[in-house]
């Protein structure tokens, strides 16, 4: 594991600093091509989002500490969606995406073990998370974490 990425989740109701934007677009511009976190300041109000981010550096531990974190020290992020039904907590684990740079230094794997236990922490026994076959490296990083494949047929319903 890399010993100078902290990863943490960030604290419900922060304001976002524009570092964090910019991050996150970058984040996403791996995936998407145009990338956009519109949603990134309501996600991090929802109670039931946990945005989890890998943080080269030290731990930041006031509101100030948050805002002053520079672009280039973000190298992944994890979001974690807590869903609670009548019966139980569920989470499914969504955008797990490292910096090029972070890649193959066990940031993936730190962010999928702090989501899990993110979701412990709120009486979640069940994890979910979809990955496209091409994702190789991802998917043996969720087998070394404990994920199983399931067979399932996956249903989608989009405007």
């Amino acid at each position: 594991m890399n010993q100078d990425i902290n990863v943490v989740r960030v604290p419900v109701g922060l304001t976002v600093p524009p570092a964090m934007y910019e991050a996150q677009n970058r984040f996403l511009s791996r995936f998407n091509e145009s990338p956009r976190a519109d949603n990134l300041q309501t996600a991090i109000n929802s109670k039931n989002t946990a945005l989890i981010l890998a943080i080269s550096g030290a731990i930041p531990k006031t509101l100030e500490d948050w805002q002053n974190i520079p672009t280039q020290s973000y190298a992944g992020t994890l979001t974690l969606l807590i869903l609670q039904t009548p019966w139980h907590n569920t989470a499914h684990i969504e955008e797990v995406i490292v910096d090029a740079g972070y890649e193959g230094k066990g940031v993936g794997k730190q962010l999928v073990l702090k989501a899990i236990q993110v979701g412990r922490e709120n009486d979640v026994k069940q994890f979910d998370l979809t990955s496209s076959s091409g994702k190789v490296a991802a998917q043996a990083l969720y087998e070394k974490t404990g994920f199983k494949k399931r067979e399932t047929n996956n249903w989608r319903y989009e405007d």
